[in-house]
């Protein structure tokens, strides 16, 4: 499966658990005088888990420059770490911002 479907299923199934968690309770929770915490934490890992849409290929592009740097000689990728934040770390030094 790749990280667009993982992200959907994702957001899918949180929308399910407040659909099951309203049927429970009996709370509306979309309208808005009734928001509560459970509402407002079902909103935020949705907005976290749509912000995957960006960050996951983003991570994928910084690993791809990571095993370019490494192969150009550039950066060492140690055992434990990965090759996107190697990428990120490079190029802040390399810029002065690390």
């Amino acid at each position: 499966m790749n990280h667009t479907m993982e992200i959907e299923r994702g957001i899918q199934l949180l929308a399910l658990c407040q659909a099951l968690k309203i049927e429970k309770d009996g709370v509306d929770r979309p309208a808005p005088q009734t928001i509560d915490q459970f509402a407002r934490d079902i909103n935020a890992a949705s907005k976290n888990m749509s912000a995957l849409y960006k960050l996951i290929p983003q991570m994928h592009r910084l690993a791809e420059l990571g095993r370019r740097l490494e192969a150009d000689g550039k950066l060492k990728v140690d055992y434990g770490d990965d090759y996107s934040t190697a990428a990120l770390d490079f190029v802040m030094a390399e810029h002065g911002l690390r």
